[in-house]
C-alpha cells in the first residue's frame, strides 16, 4: 500500500510540472524541440508533442513551415496560416501529432496563444509535395535553360518562352496586390532582371515555400511552366509593374530538398 501511495503522488508531481511549464498545454502532449520529436530521440505515446514558441517561417492556408537550425518540417491544420496570424503577438505554443507517411510531418490539434486554446485538426485537402535531396535530384529534361536577363515584358520578347518550362535561379520573391481589370488579387511574383512572373497556384505548400523564402530573404530556385502571354495587358500596365505573365511551380529548391509538384 505504501509503494501504491508513493507512485500515486509521483505522478500527480509530473502532472503538475507539466502543466506548470505549459499552461494550457495538455500534459500528453511532451514538449520537446523539434528536431528531437522529429529524430525520435524524446519519444511520446501517440506520437504528440508540444512546441514552445516554434520558429514559423512560412505559412499558407492549411501549410506552415517550422524551421529550428537547419530542421525544417512541414505543419498542417485546418486554417492554420489564419490561426497563427490571429496569434501574433502572444506567446505561442503548438501541440501536434507526428505522422510518418509520406515523410515526417505533423498535425496540428491545437495552439496555445496567451491563455487561449485554439483548435485546429487534420485539414482535409493538403497534398504534401514528393521531397529529394538536393545532392539525388537532377532537374527533369523538359525543363529548359533559357537567358533569363533576356526577357522583359516585350510581348515579343516572351514569345520565346510561349508554354514553355524552364529553370530559374537567384530570382527574387515578392507578395503582391496586383489590380487587372478593376479587380485586384494577390499573387506571389517571381522577380528577374527585366520582368516579373505571377504566381498561378493554389497549392498550398507551393504558396507556404513561396512565403518562407520571402520572410527568409533567401531566393527562389527552381523550374516554372509559363501559362500565359499577358497580351490583354496594356504596354504601360507591363511596363509599369514589369509583368510578363504567369507561371505555374514546378519545383523549388529548398530546405536541403528539391519540392516537387505535379504541373
Amino acid at each position: 500500500m505504501l509503494k501504491l501511495y508513493k507512485s500515486f503522488v509521483v505522478i500527480i508531481l509530473l502532472t503538475g510540472i507539466l502543466a506548470s511549464c505549459h499552461g494550457k498545454v495538455e500534459e500528453t502532449y511532451v514538449l520537446t524541440s523539434l528536431k528531437n520529436a522529429t529524430n525520435g530521440t524524446v519519444l511520446s505515446i501517440g506520437f504528440k508533442y508540444s512546441f514552445d514558441s516554434p520558429n514559423v517561417v512560412g505559412a499558407a492556408n492549411n501549410v506552415a513551415l517550422v524551421r529550428e537550425g537547419n530542421e525544417i518540417e512541414f505543419f498542417i491544420g485546418e486554417g492554420l496560416a489564419a490561426k497563427l496570424k490571429d496569434a501574433e503577438g502572444k506567446k505561442i505554443a503548438i501541440g501536434a501529432r507526428k505522422y510518418f507517411t509520406p515523410y515526417i510531418h505533423y498535425v496540428v490539434d491545437f495552439l496555445a496563444a496567451g491563455t487561449d486554446t485554439i483548435q485546429v485538426g487534420e485539414p482535409s485537402n493538403v497534398k504534401l509535395p514528393l521531397l529529394r535531396p538536393l545532392a539525388q535530384f537532377t532537374a527533369p529534361e523538359e525543363y529548359e535553360s533559357v537567358e533569363l536577363n533576356k526577357l522583359s515584358p516585350a510581348l515579343g520578347d516572351l514569345q520565346g518562352i510561349k508554354e514553355k518550362k524552364f529553370r530559374v535561379d537567384n530570382a527574387k520573391v515578392t507578395y503582391d496586390q496586383v489590380t487587372e481589370g478593376g479587380v485586384t488579387n494577390p499573387y506571389y511574383s517571381i522577380n528577374l532582371k527585366n520582368v516579373r512572373f505571377f504566381v498561378e497556384d493554389n497549392n498550398d505548400v507551393v504558396l507556404a515555400v513561396l512565403d518562407a523564402i520571402m520572410r527568409e530573404g533567401k531566393v527562389f530556385e527552381g523550374g516554372v511552366q509559363y501559362t500565359s502571354i499577358p497580351t490583354s495587358l496594356s504596354r504601360d500596365f507591363r511596363e509599369r509593374l514589369k509583368a510578363g505573365g504567369k507561371i505555374k511551380i514546378g519545383y523549388i529548391m529548398y530546405g536541403g530538398n528539391a519540392v516537387t509538384f505535379a504541373i
